[in-house]
C-alpha cells in the first residue's frame, strides 16, 4: 500500500516558518570567517605569542626612547590613539569592518582593565630599568592561572600553585631585593600585570562571541580615553616632531602586538601560551643594553630567570598531565 505524504497540522506549520533562521538568532552570534569556529592549534598559537613578544617589547622600547620629556599620561594616550585611528579608518572606509561586538559589558571590562594596566606599564617604564619593567609586566602569565581558578573555575593540580609560588619568590628578588624596603615602581609593574591578566581573562570568555578586531577595538578606545580625564589635573605638552613621529611608531606597534596576543588566545590555552609572551622581555633587555648600557643587578636578573622559568613550566605542566586533569 502507497504511502500518503499529508500536511503537518497548521499550528506546526506556523511554529516552524515563526522560527528565526541561524544568521538571525540573537543567542548565535556571526563571527567573521575564519574565526567562526575556534580551533586548538598550540604551534599557530606559540607563533602568534612570540611574534606578539617582540613587537611588544619594540613598542616599550620606542617609548622610553620618544616620550621622555611628556606626561606618562600623555604617552599613554598617544598609544592607544593611535591604534583607534587605524582601526576606526579601517571601519570608515569599509576596507576591514569591524562589529562593535555582542557582549558589550564584557568588552567594555576587557578596555578598562587592559587600559589601566598600560597606563601603569608606561609609567614604569618611564622610571625603572627598561628590561625589569617588561619584566614584572609580563608576569601577567602567572596572575592568569589564579584569574582562570578564581573567575573561569578552571582546576589544576598542586603543582601548578607550587609553581606559582616560586615565581612569587622571583618577584620577591625585584621587588624587594634586599628583604626590608619595597621598590614601589616595581610594585607599579607588577599591579600592571595584575590588571593584564584580569583583561586576559575576559578574552578567553569573548573570544566565542567577539572577533579579534573587536577585542582589540575597545581596548584601543578605552586606552585612548581614560588618559584623556588627566588633563584638568597634570598639564600636558605639545610633542616635538621626534616625539610625535617615534609614539606614532610605538602606537602601531601596540596595536600589531595586541592584535598577535588576542589570536594567540583564541588558538591556545592560556595556560599553555602565555609564557611565551616572554620573549618581549628578553628583546627589551638586549636593546635597553645596547642603546642605554643598562644592565640590572644580579639580583634582579636571577629574579627575571626564576619568574620566566617558572611561567613555562606553568605551561608545560599541565600539557604534560593533561590526561589527568579534570576538565573545566
Amino acid at each position: 500500500m502507497a504511502l500518503r505524504h499529508t500536511r503537518p497540522p497548521l499550528f506546526l506549520a506556523r511554529s516552524r516558518a515563526a522560527l528565526p533562521s541561524h544568521k538571525t538568532m540573537p543567542h548565535l552570534p556571526i563571527l567573521e570567517k575564519p574565526e567562526d569556529k575556534p580551533s586548538t592549534n598550540i604551534p599557530k598559537a606559540l607563533a602568534f605569542m612570540i611574534s606578539a613578544g617582540i613587537v611588544i617589547g619594540l613598542s616599550s622600547v620606542m617609548i622610553r626612547a620618544f616620550g621622555q620629556g611628556l606626561p606618562e599620561l600623555e604617552t599613554a594616550f598617544f598609544r592607544g590613539v593611535v591604534g583607534l585611528v587605524i582601526l576606526l579608518t579601517l571601519m570608515a572606509t569599509k576596507i576591514k569592518p569591524i562589529p562593535l561586538g555582542n557582549n558589550k559589558k564584557f568588552l567594555f571590562f576587557r578596555g578598562f582593565f587592559g587600559s589601566l594596566a598600560s597606563i601603569l606599564y608606561v609609567w614604569a617604564i618611564y622610571h625603572m630599568e627598561l628590561g625589569l619593567a617588561n619584566g614584572l609586566n609580563q608576569t601577567s602569565p602567572i596572575f592568569v592561572c589564579l584569574c582562570a581558578a578564581l573567575f573561569l573555575r578552571e582546576r589544576f593540580g598542586w603543582w601548578i600553585y607550587a609553581t606559582i609560588l616560586v615565581a612569587f619568590f622571583g618577584m620577591t628578588l625585584i621587588v624587594s631585593p634586599d628583604f626590608s624596603s619595597i621598590n614601589s615602581t616595581a610594585l607599579v609593574a607588577v599591579l600592571s600585570a595584575v590588571l593584564s591578566a584580569v583583561a586576559y581573562t575576559f578574552i578567553k570568555k569573548l573570544q566565542a562571541t567577539e572577533t579579534s578586531d573587536t577585542i582589540v577595538l575597545w581596548f584601543m578606545g578605552m586606552s585612548a580615553l581614560l588618559p584623556l580625564f588627566s588633563i584638568p589635573f597634570i598639564p600636558w605638552q605639545m610633542p616635538t616632531l621626534p616625539n610625535f613621529f617615534g609614539l606614532l611608531g610605538a602606537g602601531a606597534t601596540c596595536l600589531i602586538g595586541q592584535q598577535l596576543m588576542t589570536r594567540a588566545y583564541r588558538y591556545g590555552p592560556a595556560t599553555i601560551v602565555a609564557p611565551f609572551i616572554y620573549t618581549s622581555t628578553l628583546f627589551s633587555l638586549l636593546l635597553s643594553f645596547i642603546i642605554w648600557g643598562e644592565l640590572p643587578s644580579a639580583q634582579s636578573l636571577i629574579g627575571c630567570a626564576v619568574i620566566i622559568a617558572a611561567a613555562i613550566a606553568i605551561g608545560l605542566l599541565p600539557k604534560k598531565q593533561a590526561a589527568r586533569m579534570p576538565q573545566a
